[in-house]
């Protein structure tokens, strides 16, 4: 098959990395890939090498004629299925399908009021919290809307080198034996670092000295700036490393102790399969699809979203018990494996695209 993805953020997100991650997986598997992404964008960058060709839109839908040139191209090379991924991209493939007359598929990594989702041939959810949401408030018909979870990178996470832990910890001014808690994600309200950083009294309390380390952008400078003054009006500013983004993510799970993610809203966290690829348990909440990754006491620990004490608790209990994380990293690599494998989830989601495709041969 043609298969043209679509995304429309110049800066990566789990949504670009899974459109990444699939694309070189679906030029692996023999098909033919495009990719259609705003000019400068990092994913643009990261398929240089890659058999994947690679158009250059800002995706505007008014007046058409961007429109009009991208679905020749989608006719010129015949295209047999269209795939999107964000917001913008999403309502772009929609008309897409109107003006070339390729079916569109749409992969819902996200939950918003939208009801451009209805007007997809079929709609991918990541998580079955998703697929819910799709149906009940976007209005997708049962038999247009499937939950296919996403995957990861396995091999690169766990192909860090055998010294990582200490060569981060090194870098990082941190003893062997000094608690690490790892939060990845942007710094924004929904990703709930404001109630991690509630739960850091009672956490030093136990284990005075813990680091938490915080890996991810810091753009909504109002949010940031207001975890900032609660991190200090509690006196636990010194205790909270600031990373921003890195490129090392892989290696600083491989420094860390316990993965936490406080979030208050998700559809399916990559962050969190990849700590627990790494082998790390895992503290979270119950927010959207989180449920569908961690196992409440097997792979982890879930409390419910904005509880600061309940996550305090929780990531105690997790930090004073070896065995336990132990046995936690272990059971958590083994569903990655089972569960958010490339292999497994790119031929179902293979399935989905020629589901289409041959609908629109035989319409």
């Amino acid at each position: 098959m043609h298969i043209l993805e679509i995304v429309s953020r110049t800066e990566m997100n789990g949504a670009i990395l899974h459109c990444l991650l699939l694309s070189r997986e679906l030029a692996q598997r023999g098909h033919e890939v495009s990719l259609l992404c705003l000019p400068n964008s990092w994913i643009g960058r990261q398929v240089a090498d890659d058999p994947i060709r690679v158009i250059h839109s800002d995706l505007h839908r008014w007046p058409t004629d961007e429109l009009r040139r991208i679905a020749g191209i989608v006719r010129q090379d015949d295209v047999d299925v269209i795939h999107t991924h964000t917001s913008r991209a999403n309502f772009f493939g929609v008309l897409l399908r109107w003006f070339s007359g390729a079916p569109s598929v749409a992969t819902a990594h996200s939950r918003h009021f939208q009801l451009h989702w209805m007007l997809n041939n079929q709609v991918i959810a990541v998580s079955e919290a998703t697929r819910q949401y799709q149906r009940r408030i976007n209005f997708v018909r049962g038999s247009r809307v499937k939950t296919i979870h996403n995957f990861i990178d396995y091999d690169r996470v766990v192909g860090v080198p055998p010294d990582a832990r200490s060569q981060v910890r090194s870098s990082l001014g941190l003893a062997d034996d000094v608690p690490l808690i790892m939060a990845v994600g942007d710094v924004v309200p929904r990703k709930g670092m404001l109630h991690l950083v509630e739960a850091m009294p009672a956490i030093l309390a136990s284990a005075p000295e813990t680091r938490l380390l915080i890996v991810g952008s810091t753009w909504q400078r109002e949010y940031v700036s207001q975890v900032e003054s609660t991190a200090d009006r509690l006196g636990v500013d010194s205790r909270i490393l600031w990373l921003g983004h890195r490129d090392d993510v892989h290696q600083l799970l491989a420094a860390s102790d316990v993965s936490v993610l406080a979030s208050l809203e998700e559809s399916l966290p990559l962050a969190i399969l990849e700590a627990m690829a790494a082998g790390l348990p895992v503290v979270a909440t119950t927010a959207g699809g989180i449920p569908e990754c961690v196992v409440h006491d097997e792979t982890g620990k879930l409390v419910p979203p904005g509880d600061a004490n309940a996550l305090a608790e929780a990531i105690v209990e997790v930090l004073a018990d070896p065995q336990l994380r132990a046995d936690f990293g272990q059971a958590g690599r083994r569903r990655v494996l089972d569960n958010f494998s490339a292999d497994s989830q790119t031929a179902l989601i293979e399935g989905v695209f020629q589901q289409v495709a041959m609908g629109r041969r035989a319409a």
